[in-house]
């Protein structure tokens, strides 16, 4: 079978696709909403001619309806954030999120456990009228199941949902997120939500006949969110300039590790015992720190060049939910998990007694500013945090994702609200600065460390230099290990250099 050729989009095609994901990001905006509506006049007694037993089955319908739109409106906003983008970085964290968001839909809405969800549940009824569309929809989500759903792909969903405890392995994954496999994987994900959309929409209107066309006829309340101000500050425009350079330093780290890994198989070399390379592998608090800093600076981005009000309000959710895990990693809310924070793991500790006292003057800055973000409403809102992460109905709650989301919309937020997390951002691009000149102090040892553990090898390989001419009279066989030698040797000075 021939392999499909992909051919780059023109300006234009991708102008027209931004548009249309526009309009429908807003559209399933809208229908939430409605569907908020509708479940609030459900509760209120609105509907007394509809029949108990259907009341039931039209709760269903209407969340089912409701999370399956959010769904459609967050893939949207996420694929106009990478086509907008203009950096690879900005691409991959922000297309990422359509990873997680496909996988939380199938789970949501077909399970991995065999149990029965409120979709498989609604599915019975509907099948009476759209026997061979269900059909249809259960075989394009057992495709979607077979090829996006396994085990890989449930690694790379949790690394792109939360911020992985191996930097390397979130660097790793991150590397296979692209524009080209993200939208295969979208492709086959709507190939089952879009007609379980459709289908749920003709049943609300069957069941609900005049209630649903009044309330989808009833205009939208008046939103807006002003972004003229925020464009114009000049104390952010540093943040464009920042993610060209950290996101060159992550690349640069990380092909640095690929090439010592390749030596490691090549030559069969045993590096776990080398406390650097564990320090450079395992535990890299640099890599850490970066990662969080470039998401949220990532997020930013797409924030500052979101349109409509939903596509604001989507962008700035995202931008809360990645600063308040990345601060959670960063330094903590409380004084007892702040003692294993990156800062102080990273950067407190080793300046401490490392640093001389400007340094340390920078330390206390920062962490004055970074003590007053811990109280911050904004960033410590953990209801945010399970309504983005999730789609369910929230236990805690008694409500959908869908409708929590939008009781976040709803909720005013001011240029004094969004101060905490602009302050965070701006924090972040200081602590990155400090960072580097820890690792300005770390790396002349670092390097002389690694060199000394290289020239130890250097060593080996001269002592079986000696050990085969002495020992291998084939001079075929002495002309192949003096070929090795010399690779070897090459790479070896190569790492050094």
């Amino acid at each position: 079978m021939e392999e499909k050729k992909y051919v780059p989009a023109s300006e234009e095609t991708i102008a027209n696709l931004r548009e249309n994901m526009l309009k429908t990001a807003d559209s399933c905006y809208k229908e939430m909403y409605v569907d908020m509506v509708l479940s609030e006049g459900l509760n209120r007694g609105l509907y007394d001619e509809i029949e108990n037993q259907d009341k039931a089955y039209l709760d269903s319908l209407i969340r089912v309806h409701a999370n399956v739109a959010y769904s459609h409106l967050c893939v949207c906003v996420q694929m106009r954030a990478s086509l907008k983008a203009t950096l690879n970085v900005e691409k991959q964290y922000n297309i990422r999120r359509c990873i997680v968001m496909a996988h939380e839909m199938y789970k949501y809405l077909y399970g991995f456990t065999g149990r029965n969800t409120p979709w498989l549940t609604i599915e019975e009824r509907v099948r009476a009228q759209y026997d061979n569309e269900c059909i249809e929809i259960d075989e394009a989500a057992a495709r979607f199941l077979e090829r996006y759903a396994q085990n890989e792909d449930g690694t790379l969903r949790n690394v792109a949902k939360h911020y992985s405890d191996n930097p390397v392995e979130f660097f790793e994954n991150m590397e296979k997120v692209n524009e080209r496999v993200v939208t295969d994987r979208i492709a086959a994900f709507l190939a089952f939500s879009q007609p379980i959309h459709t289908l749920l929409t003709r049943e609300l209107a069957s069941v609900l006949g005049i209630y649903y066309q009044v309330a989808m006829a009833c205009p939208m309340p008046a939103q807006t969110f002003e972004l003229t101000g925020l464009r114009k500050r000049d104390d952010l425009a540093v943040l464009d300039e920042s993610i060209k350079k950290y996101s060159g330093i992550v690349k640069s780290v990380m092909a640095q590790i690929k090439a010592v890994r390749g030596l490691e198989t090549q030559y069969q070399m045993d590096l776990s015992g080398n406390e650097q390379w564990k320090s450079l592998t395992e535990d890299n608090i640099g890599l850490h720190i970066l990662y969080v800093y470039l998401d949220a600076v990532s997020a930013f981005r797409a924030f500052m060049g979101s349109e409509s009000f939903a596509e604001i309000r989507q962008n700035l959710a995202y931008m809360i939910l990645l600063s308040h895990e990345g601060f959670k990693k960063l330094y903590g809310f409380d004084e007892t998990k702040r003692q294993v924070s990156y800062w102080h793991r990273a950067v407190k500790d080793f300046l401490a007694k490392n640093g001389g006292e400007e340094l340390m003057e920078e330390v206390s800055r920062i962490e004055s500013v970074m003590d007053r973000l811990a109280d911050s409403d904004i960033l410590k809102d953990e209801d945010m945090v399970v309504a983005y992460t999730h789609v369910e109905t929230i236990k805690k709650r008694g409500i959908e994702s869908s409708f929590a989301v939008l009781d976040y919309f709803r909720q005013p937020i001011t240029p004094m609200d969004m101060e905490p997390l602009l302050e965070f951002l701006k924090v972040m691009n200081d602590i990155v600065r400090l960072y580097s000149k820890v690792m300005g102090l770390e790396s002349e040892k670092m390097k002389n460390d690694t060199n000394a553990t290289l020239r130890d090898f250097m060593n080996k390989i001269s002592l079986i230099d000696q050990m085969a001419e002495e020992h291998i009279d084939d001079h075929e066989q002495r002309a192949k290990w003096q070929e090795t030698s010399a690779k070897m040797r090459g790479l070896l000075t190569s790492l050094m250099s």
